[in-house]
C-alpha cells in the first residue's frame, strides 16, 4: 500500500517564533550514532520553537520542537530531541523517512503577537507569549543538516530555509517536571520572530 504521507522533499510555508538557549550539555544528548553536541565549557546551544505551517505549503499543521546544535565529524547541524505536531501525516512521514521522533499534541496558537500552548490531553508541555519589539526584519537564508537516528544509523537530512527574521521577546512557560523541563535550567540568549518562512526538508 502507498504511504499515507507525502514523499520527500517537503516544501513548507509558514511562520515561527524561536528562542536560542544556552544549556548544560548533560541536559541534551542526541541519540544518533556518531553525533555529539557542539559544546563549549560544558554548554550547548538549544533552539526551541513554535511553528505554524500554512498554505500554500505541502502540509498545514502546528509544531513545538527543541533541537540541539551538534556535529558529525566536521559537519555542524541540528538534532531534534523533542517535537510535537497536530497532524498525523507529518508525524508518520517524519518518523519513517528521517527518524524525527514526532509525537501528537493539541495546540492553541494565535499570532500578532504570539500566544501559543501545546499539551497532551490535560498535561501542558509548553506555552509561549510574545512581547514584540520595534525592530526591522532582515531576509535570511540558511542551509543545514538535521541528524537523527533511523534504524540504528545516523540519518542526515538536508534542511533549507528562507525567511524574514526580526528580534522579539518571548516568555516561555515550561513545567519543570514536564518533557521540556530541561529548558528550565537553560538561559535564553536570543528570541526571534520568523515570517515569510519557506522551508524545504529532505532531498528529491
Amino acid at each position: 500500500m502507498p504511504a499515507d504521507f507525502p514523499p520527500e522533499p517537503w516544501d513548507l510555508r509558514g511562520r515561527g517564533w524561536l528562542t536560542v538557549w544556552v544549556a548544560p550539555r548533560s541536559a541534551f544528548s542526541p541519540h544518533s550514532p556518531g553525533v555529539v553536541p557542539l559544546s563549549v565549557f560544558g554548554q550547548v546551544l538549544v533552539v526551541s520553537a513554535f511553528v505554524d505551517y500554512r498554505p500554500p505549503g505541502l502540509l498545514s499543521y502546528h509544531e513545538l520542537m527543541a533541537a540541539v546544535v551538534v556535529r558529525h565529524g566536521i559537519r555542524v547541524g541540528l538534532s531534534i530531541t523533542d517535537i510535537w505536531v497536530d497532524d498525523t501525516r507529518s508525524q508518520r512521514g517524519a518518523r519513517a523517512m528521517w527518524g524525527i521522533p514526532k509525537e501528537l499534541a493539541d495546540f492553541t496558537l494565535s499570532a500578532g503577537p504570539l500566544a501559543a500552548t501545546a499539551r497532551t490531553g490535560t498535561v501542558p508541555i509548553a506555552a509561549a507569549d510574545e512581547h514584540p519589539l520595534r525592530a526591522p526584519g532582515l531576509p535570511v537564508r540558511i542551509t543545514t543538516s538535521v541528524w537523527q537516528s533511523l534504524r540504528g544509523n545516523a540519518q542526515r537530512t538536508r534542511l533549507g530555509t528562507a525567511a524574514r527574521v526580526r528580534p522579539t521577546r518571548l516568555r516561555w512557560r515550561i513545567p519543570q517536571d514536564g518533557r521540556l523541563g530541561r529548558l528550565t535550567a537553560a538561559r535564553p540568549l536570543l528570541h526571534l520572530a520568523v515570517t515569510n518562512l519557506r522551508m524545504r526538508f529532505g532531498s528529491p
